[in-house]
């Protein structure tokens, strides 16, 4: 009565991609990530230092070196400060980047603290254990909706062969219902056919048996 039950890989496309999406292996490579980026932002930082100390003006410098060499923040790009491009840049290329790859990172891991929840509830509406994993999870699913197309295309099979039997049996039994009529028709029209020759067999007696008595009675005269 309800089709569209049956459509469950519709309503469930990303499940067999998913099943290969490990949201545990996701979050601890994001967090090795952090850890190699917090190494790479204390090197970073340290040669933005040292080359920022090579540059600082020297006492005899005039006041207009001194305000060139004064950096002025005019926007920020996603978390990265941007800085007048005529005036030297306070941070090097390597602390920009630096500076980006934490905000992206520390935003993806934000998203993974979401997906994480989210996936909770989904065990806990599928009556799962809040533990198991998104491999198992997906893979057990995955294989489910698999099983389920499998054997509704043997149920459709099996549908189809039981219409064509009745088909087969109802062309039959009109087969012979025909056959019936057919009979029943022809055994008609036999007896009606026998009836009329009967009728004119008896006619042609009694005109014969008239004609005989009219002889007769003329013979009997002559004589």
């Amino acid at each position: 009565n309800e089709p569209d039950l049956l459509n469950v890989h519709e309503e469930m496309p990303s499940i067999g991609p998913a099943e290969n999406v490990i949201i545990e292996t996701l979050i601890s490579e994001l967090k090795e990530l952090v850890d190699q980026l917090n190494n790479v932002k204390e090197t970073a930082t340290a040669e933005g230092r040292r080359i920022r100390n090579e540059k600082e003006p020297s006492p005899n410098s005039s006041p207009l070196d001194k305000l060139r060499q004064q950096k002025t923040k005019i926007k920020d790009v996603e978390g990265v400060n941007m800085y007048n491009q005529t005036e030297p840049v306070g941070q090097t290329e390597m602390e920009k980047f630096v500076a980006y790859a934490e905000k992206r990172t520390k935003e993806a891991l934000a998203r993974t603290d979401e997906v994480q929840e989210i996936f909770k509830g989904v065990l806990v509406y599928f009556g799962e254990d809040p533990a198991m994993t998104s491999k198992d999870f997906f893979g057990t699913l995955n294989k489910f909706v698999a099983a389920f197309d499998a054997t509704l295309e043997i149920v459709k099979r099996l549908e189809a062969m039981k219409l064509a039997e009745e088909k087969k049996a109802a062309a039959k039994r009109a087969k012979e219902k025909a056959k019936k009529a057919v009979k029943v028709i022809v055994s008609k029209n036999a007896a009606e056919v026998e009836t009329q020759v009967v009728s004119k067999q008896e006619e042609v007696d009694k005109t014969s048996k008239s004609s005989e008595l009219k002889e007769q009675s003329t013979n009997a005269r002559e004589q």
